[in-house]
């Protein structure tokens, strides 16, 4: 029978999550996961009290989670092992500054919540992440139709994303006055709209596709014009769903609102790939496919920079290093002078 949670371990979690949050500023979703971190040590160590804490303990963990598995049953991923373990660590860190702890937990008994070399390289190791070409985006956005105001919608935000690489979160969020068409620009205002880290940022449509624009524009006027929307109401309002006698509901125009989750602008952006009959990708990949097509095309410095700004990244190492993965074929090529064909040519 599982012990029932330890009430001088769980005051401790508190207040290292009012810590984590205050102090260093993290996100509830980032202390979700920490709590959970905490927890699944808690429960793997019997709920023991923390303040007899030994470095076996640490060791002993270590060695547990590289045999742990997830709720799908498959075995934890290394960079989930890592972030368990830094939450650890980072505890242990606390722990050791806190009254009453000072002489029973060293600070360097943190650095025992680390993995091998081994497995913090593989942790680290950024994994391919797939991502449509532009013909592939451009093909599944030709196919969308948009003989309808829903179509016309969802149209345009699937151009949004060709154009801008734009976070999901972002995107629902975004109001009409942020989006200025002769500028070609999205102001995105962390006060308004749900920027990652609240950065306040500009956002310019990449050149190349224009009919992108046009849908984004006709979206754009048949609010304005046809439903009289302002500045201050939603780009992408939600779809309104209307009782019906005998069916039940149905859906029926546009509340004056944006969606409460970004699940039905997910679904729009998997349903066009798939109604192309290609592999499906998310909103995500968007920005993936930006970076790698900049890194590929790029002639200077100065257009990685300005990719990297447009994404919304401080560093432009996080730019080449998360979203601008080089595939074989186009390093074989970059290496060698040689493409793929050349092996094969007389």
């Amino acid at each position: 029978m599982p012990k029932l949670p330890n009430e001088k371990n769980e005051r401790l979690k508190r207040r290292f999550v009012d810590y984590r949050k205050y102090a260093r500023q993290l996100s509830d979703k980032t202390l979700d996961r920490e709590l959970g971190a905490l927890e699944r040590f808690d429960v793997w160590n019997g709920r023991k009290d923390f303040e007899k804490f030994h470095i076996e303990w640490a060791m002993g963990f270590r060695s547990h989670l590289e045999q742990a598995k997830g709720a799908t049953g498959k075995y934890l991923s290394k960079s989930t092992a890592r972030a368990i373990m830094a939450t650890l660590r980072e505890f242990t860190l606390w722990l050791s500054q806190q009254d009453g702890f000072r002489s029973r937990i060293r600070a360097s008994d943190a650095d025992y919540f680390n993995l091998s070399r081994r497995d913090e390289a593989e942790a680290r190791a950024a994994p391919a992440r797939p991502a449509p070409s532009i013909k592939q985006a451009m093909r599944a956005f030709e196919m969308m139709p948009a003989s309808t105001p829903r179509e016309m919608r969802d149209k345009a935000i699937f151009g949004l994303l060709c154009l801008t690489g734009i976070r999901i979160a972002a995107l629902i969020t975004l109001r009409l006055k942020h989006v200025d068409l002769y500028d070609k620009s999205v102001a995105q205002n962390p006060r308004e709209v749900a920027t990652k880290f609240g950065k306040s940022m500009h956002t310019f449509f990449a050149k190349g596709f224009p009919e992108a624009e046009a849908a984004l524009r006709a979206w754009i006027i048949y609010l304005e014009d046809k439903v009289l929307y302002g500045p201050d109401d939603p780009l992408f309002p939600a779809t309104a769903i209307a009782p019906q006698a005998n069916t039940g509901f149905k859906a029926e125009g546009f509340t004056r609102r944006p969606w409460k989750s970004t699940e039905p602008a997910r679904k729009i952006v998997n349903g066009a790939f798939i109604a192309a009959n290609l592999p499906t990708f998310g909103p995500h990949a968007f920005r993936h496919m930006l970076a790698r097509h900049a890194a590929k095309n790029c002639t200077s410095i100065a257009e990685i920079v300005a990719t990297s700004q447009n994404l919304g990244h401080t560093d432009v190492l996080t730019t080449l290093r998360s979203y601008g993965q080089i595939d074989r074929d186009r390093m074989r090529e970059l290496i060698t002078g040689e493409s793929e064909g050349g092996l094969f040519e007389d």
